[in-house]
């Protein structure tokens, strides 16, 4: 059985906000349970922010989640694609958006800007850095236990014990997060 792990980081303190596995190795579907999973902790832990901003890699674009992701309260940053490791990002069109312009497109142009780019780049600095950090201290680079409710009682146990030990050294300060 394959499990597909999923985490949403703080920026600032680096701790998990939701964590989920599913059996299914696309992420697409998962985007906006994630988000409500976001919403439901920060108001158990009494926060009464949304996210400002969540960054989000290519597994979690489609059209359905650009437009489901347009009411809520939050700028979202979702690649569009993968780019090879030495392509370049292009630039911008210039001009007038069309009005019949997709919402795949419109995030595409949006990631081209420099704002765009500057924002995404964070992605890889505050997810990235807490995955490495599991698979390293906690062995966490597979799950061990079989089914999709073992294999989720396993990833809360390393979530748990990676805020453990960020909480350990700094207070939550929620940031931007990425997911």
């Amino acid at each position: 059985m394959l499990t597909n792990a999923q985490a949403v980081v703080d920026e600032k303190a680096q701790v998990i906000i939701a964590a989920k596995v599913t059996t299914r190795a696309n992420e697409v579907n998962q985007l906006i349970p994630v988000v409500n999973e976001v919403t439901k902790n920060l108001r158990k832990a009494e926060i009464n922010e949304t996210p400002k901003v969540l960054l989000a890699d290519a597994g979690y674009c489609s059209e359905s989640n650009l437009e489901q992701t347009e009411n809520l309260n939050t700028e979202f940053i979702i690649a569009t694609g993968r780019l090879k490791y030495d392509d370049r990002v292009q630039k911008p069109p210039k001009g007038r958006i069309k009005k019949d312009a997709s919402k795949h497109y419109l995030m595409a142009r949006k990631l081209r800007t420099k704002i765009g780019q500057n924002s995404y780049k964070k992605r890889k600095a505050i997810v990235e850095p807490v995955f490495g950090q599991m698979k390293v201290r906690q062995n966490a680079g597979q799950l061990r236990l079989r089914g999709e409710i073992n294999a989720q009682g396993e990833w809360m146990l390393h979530v748990i014990c990676h805020n453990l030990r960020k909480l350990s050294r700094k207070d939550q300060i929620l940031g931007a997060i990425a997911t």
